[in-house]
């Protein structure tokens, strides 16, 4: 919603998905906020005469919901069953998929319409005597899926590629599928050229093929189930992030897959059927792989491991929903084969089969149902307020930046929603994927003077800390709302920051991640903390260091190193006033500045580290390293 409400605001331009004024300067790519960019393309041609439109997620979402029974229908058509009962209770069983509602709240990877309109299409692509409309179709829709999610277009791209695969097995000579071949490798151009003019290629993963994979067991674990409700997620993910690969047929399916397979007439036609469809075994075989990774778990037992990946994969570190295509081909295989193997008794067993997965999925309509509600919701009385805060400004600036720490994810997310329904500019954004414009840089946390139009908003841990600084450094005006702090150049006429606790005197204060006392001390330009302590990140980083009322003078000790390689000069200021110069060695050691006057209980050193460096092993543009801190006062 964020990223089309920006979207559809802005002019024309190119780049031409770039919304200048999310992650403001730079702007960000509304592809990495998964805004559906041909949806949003659309809307933006429409806008001119619906200027009150802000986003079209919602009429997605109910446009996916409309499409997926009546796709799952076309499909089933399209292998030939063209009855009634089979419909209805095919449009039952996939309205009622339980990967396809447990998706509700990622809107994009909620059209699983377009994985079924693609089996459709296949299977009327490979049919003998078809003409080229159906495959050339497919290919247009290969391409046009990668601008509503990527890993759509991998996995209907998968089922575009099976169709010369099929033709040339089933008539043994190349000519048969040479138009099939064609439209696929025309399809794959059309892609790798639209990606890289409309920015998809440059986004950065942050790592995770083989945690959010497919748990071997999921598809016939019931986790999620009404029926059986002992059954839990947790049970069958053992990485943690196997609830990415949540692919639990539901019990009306697996019901009907007991019947099919319980005849050996349902056996030689699921091997007729595969010979038939060697390209679709193949490309559900390849998906199935994907989806599992290259570690390859069954509930919580390791099968097998390997350090190999395949290319792409960490681009597609969410491999588990790789699966969803296979799903599908089962469900409507299942349908299918059940008419065939139980002719007379079909009409009982698909009925059966659609009742048990209606209540199988009762919990997750009802947690769909929630979360509709919860969006139609009004917003409460605080949130109005500060929205109204907002509506004064327009530009926002949310530290830290979501870039650099996402612990406040659902936090900041309205706060960039309120900001982008006004449209004013914002500094950071939640996004799919890392662009080098938007990235981490822990300079740009620093204050800095303020204009009429621009509110800051701080949260976090350090918020305190930060609200200091900005007030100590650049004279703003601070007040809280809720959890947060408001900073402007005009008084915001909200309840005072309360003052920061002061560190223990005479006391080392380790700055490791076990540490709590820390936790308002390493003000900005530090990365997060680890076991033997912390990391500064770029030329600067400031330290916070709230000491008692009347403390006259202290003596600062700092336990640093330098990062691995040379020797760093450190300058150590405070008000601009340079204390102290040091050279800092890679080993271990401590340092002493003295500051003879204290003006305010609130001390916030200055750092300037040169030629900070990029480790072989570290993306991260490090200097120096910090393991402790004692404040010395005179008894």
């Amino acid at each position: 919603m964020i990223g089309q409400a920006y979207f559809l605001r802005e002019d024309w331009h190119l780049p031409l998905l770039v919304a200048d004024r999310l992650v403001a300067p730079a702007g960000t790519n509304i592809a990495m906020t998964d805004s559906i960019p041909l949806e949003a393309m659309f809307l933006k041609a429409l806008h001119i005469f619906f200027p009150e439109m802000q986003q079209g997620i919602t009429f997605f979402l109910a446009l996916c919901w409309c499409l997926q029974p009546i796709c799952a229908v076309f499909a089933l058509r399209s292998m030939g069953e063209k009855h009634l009962l089979p419909a209805i209770a095919v449009s039952l069983l996939s309205a009622c998929f339980p990967t396809f509602l447990a998706r509700t709240s990622h809107t994009a990877l909620c059209a699983h319409w377009i994985l079924l309109l693609a089996i459709g299409l296949y299977f009327r692509a490979v049919q003998p005597q078809a003409s080229y409309k159906p495959t050339w179709t497919l290919a247009a829709l290969t391409s046009l899926t990668l601008l509503v999610h990527p890993y759509l277009m991998v996995m209907v791209g998968a089922l575009l590629g099976a169709i010369p695969l099929s033709i040339f097995f089933r008539e043994k000579r190349w000519k048969a599928c040479r138009s099939s071949a064609a439209a696929t490798l025309a399809a794959g151009a059309s892609i790798l050229l639209t990606g890289k003019v409309l920015g998809y290629w440059g986004g950065a993963s942050g790592g995770g093929y083989g945690i959010y994979s497919m748990n071997l067991a999921s598809p016939f674990w019931p986790a999620r189930s009404s029926l059986f409700l002992q059954a839990t997620q947790a049970q069958a993910d053992a990485t943690g992030g196997q609830y990415e690969g949540y692919q639990y047929l539901g019990a009306g399916l697996l019901f009907l897959l007991a019947m099919l397979f319980c005849r050996k007439k349902g056996w030689a036609l699921f091997h007729q059927s595969m010979i038939r469809n060697i390209g679709l075994l193949l490309a559900c075989l390849a998906l199935t792989i994907i989806a599992l990774s290259n570690r390859i778990y069954f509930f919580h037992t390791l099968l097998f491991r390997t350090h190999i990946m395949i290319p792409g994969a960490e681009q597609m570190r969410s491999s588990g929903r790789m699966f969803w295509p296979v799903a599908y081909v089962i469900l409507l295989g299942a349908v299918w084969g059940v008419c065939k193997v139980w002719p007379r008794g079909a009409p009982a067993l698909l009925s059966l089969a659609a009742i048990l997965q209606w209540v199988d999925t009762r919990d997750l309509r009802q947690s769909d149902r929630m979360a509709e509600a919860q969006l139609l919701s009004p917003p409460l009385a605080t949130d109005s307020h500060l929205f109204e805060i907002m509506h004064a400004f327009e530009h926002v600036e949310i530290y830290p930046r979501l870039e650099c720490d996402a612990t406040r994810l659902e936090e900041d997310m309205p706060l960039i929603y309120a900001a982008a329904y006004q449209n004013a500019s914002v500094n950071t954004m939640y996004t799919a994927r890392s662009l080098p414009e938007g990235a981490c840089h822990l300079a740009q946390e620093n204050p800095h003077y303020l204009d009429d139009k621009t509110l800051i908003i701080l949260n976090g841990p350090h918020r305190l800390a930060n609200a200091s600084s900005w007030i100590d450094r650049t004279q703003a005006n601070c007040g809280v709302v809720k959890t947060l702090i408001l900073c402007a150049k005009k008084n915001l006429n909200l309840p005072s920051v309360p003052p920061s606790t002061p560190l223990p005197l005479n006391q080392t204060i380790f700055t490791s991640s076990n540490s709590p006392l820390h936790a308002e001390l390493l003000e900005t330009g530090w990365s997060g903390s680890e076991d033997w302590g912390t990391w500064n990140e770029g030329y600067q980083a400031f330290l916070f260091l709230p000491v008692p009322k009347n403390t006259k003078t202290a003596t600062v000790i700092l336990k640093l190193q330098a990062a691995p390689g040379e020797t760093k000069k450190l300058k150590v200021s405070l008000h601009d006033q340079i204390l102290a110069e040091w050279s800092v060695s890679p080993e271990k050691s401590e340092y002493l500045v003295t500051i003879p006057t204290l003006s305010t209980e609130n001390i916030h050193l200055k750092l300037d580290i040169d030629h900070p460096v990029h480790l072989p092993t570290d993306p991260r543009f490090l200097g120096i390293g910090i393991l402790s801190v004692k404040i010395l006062t005179p008894n």
